[in-house]
C-alpha cells in the first residue's frame, strides 16, 4: 500500500497540476497536458535528433486512437514498444510534442507469485 501511495505522490508532483489524460481524451485540449498510454510502434528517430523520437501512444486498455508523439529530451532506459509511459507536452499540429517522458514499470508494483 505504501508503494502505491509513493507512486501517486510522485506522479502528482511531476504532473504539476496539468490535466492527466489518455489519447482518447485528447480532442480539443490545449496547453500543457500529461498524457498516459501504451507505446505503439514503429519507433523512429532519436530523442536528441532534429526530428525527435517518434512513436504512437494508445490508451492503456488498448482501445481508442493512436496519438502520434514526438519526444525531445532524455530517453529513459526502459522505453520500448508495449511499455506504459507518461509524456508531458502539448498538441502541435497533428502530433503531441513531448518534453518529458517517464516509463512505468508495473512489475515493480505487483505482488510476486507464491510458490
Amino acid at each position: 500500500m505504501a508503494a502505491v501511495l509513493v507512486v501517486f505522490l510522485v506522479y502528482t508532483a511531476l504532473a504539476n497540476g496539468t490535466p492527466a489524460l489518455q489519447p482518447s481524451d485528447l480532442n480539443g485540449q490545449t496547453g500543457v497536458i500529461s498524457l498516459t498510454g501504451t507505446v505503439i510502434g514503429p519507433v523512429s528517430g532519436g530523442s536528441h535528433q532534429a526530428g525527435g523520437l517518434q512513436f504512437g501512444l494508445r490508451d492503456i486498455n488498448g482501445t481508442g486512437p493512436v496519438e502520434p508523439v514526438v519526444f525531445r529530451g532524455d530517453e529513459p532506459d526502459l522505453f520500448e514498444v508495449g511499455r506504459h509511459v507518461n509524456v508531458t507536452g502539448q498538441l502541435t499540429g497533428d502530433s503531441f510534442s513531448a518534453t518529458q517522458l517517464i516509463t512505468k514499470c508495473p512489475s515493480k508494483y505487483t505482488s510476486s507469485p507464491s510458490n
